[in-house]
């Protein structure tokens, strides 16, 4: 059974997964048909897209059957799912649902796993690049400071030593902070950051050179959040310039989780962080 420190949309979720190993080789239509719902309603069950009421679990209850332990582990999962966490939560100071269920990943997830083609990851930035970042897109003063302030609280996971983050950064994502006038100081104390984070215990940090070439999907931007649950669980945060989302149709995430593996046997090793960026940077003022 989960944990109740995972997210509410994570354990609904969890629910989904298992109304859908109840329903068996029955169809979704088939099933929907005899609970009296349409069968997009029951894609949207099965997804957890949906809070599961008492009275709607009893009417699945009744067409999928099932052992009495599964049930209770689905009443347990429908419960946590739908409560709301507390007004005064980190995740309502963001406007978006993807970016609040990518912050609720952030703190819950077991391990993290972050790929990065063009820019450094928001909980890698300095606030000083995260403001030179929010003023080259016209952002409005009081916004930008309202967002590095919520991107460097966001920034307190990576203290959590019971979770694991791994790094991959295309040297792009560096590429595009070097040009930035040495008077600034943002480029030196950018890399300063980051041999500070490639140290923490639970922290691998690893890039991709230009010296590589070509690899598969190096033009994407995406992260994986692993929970351990039975069965273990996978979601993709994915970010194009047009959308946001937070996914987990296991056929997806199966896609990802294959371009990570061969994303990560061509970047180099977490202990030769400090030496390419020394490399790209010059010595590093620690």
């Amino acid at each position: 059974m989960a944990s109740a420190e995972m997210p509410a949309f994570i354990h609904n979720i969890q629910c989904g997964r298992l109304l859908e190993a109840l329903r068996g080789e029955r169809t979704q239509r088939e099933v929907a048909t005899a609970c009296g719902w349409s069968q997009p309603t029951q894609a949207e069950l099965e997804r957890g897209q949906k809070n599961f009421t008492t009275e709607l679990l009893e009417k699945l209850r009744s067409v999928l059957g099932g052992e009495a332990a599964t049930w209770t582990q689905i009443a347990h999962h429908a419960e946590l799912g739908a409560a709301q966490a507390k007004k005064s939560d980190l995740r309502w100071k963001f406007k978006s649902e993807a970016m609040r269920k990518l912050v609720d990943m952030d703190r819950t997830a077991t391990l993290i796993r972050s790929k990065a083609s063009m820019l450094i990851p928001g909980v890698l930035q300095t606030p000083e690049l995260m403001r030179y970042l929010m003023e080259a897109a016209g952002l409005a003063a009081e916004e930008i400071d309202r967002l590095v302030d919520l991107r460097v609280r966001r920034q307190d996971v990576l203290a959590n030593t019971g979770q694991r983050f791994e790094f991959i950064i295309d040297q792009a994502a560096l590429a595009r902070v070097s040009p930035i006038s040495d008077t600034t100081g943002i480029w030196a104390g950018q890399l300063t950051r980051l041999a500070e984070v490639a140290v923490l215990p639970n922290v691998s940090l690893r890039f991709i050179p230009f010296s590589h070439g070509f690899y598969e999907g190096q033009e994407a931007d995406y992260q994986l959040a692993t929970y351990q649950a039975e069965p273990e669980l996978h979601l993709v945060y994915a970010e194009r310039y047009d959308e946001q989302a937070v996914l987990h149709d296991p056929k997806i995430v199966k896609r990802y989780l294959d371009l990570w593996r061969v994303q990560e046997k061509i970047a180099l090793e977490s202990d030769q962080a400090l030496s390419f960026l020394n490399f790209v940077g010059g010595p590093l003022p620690l």
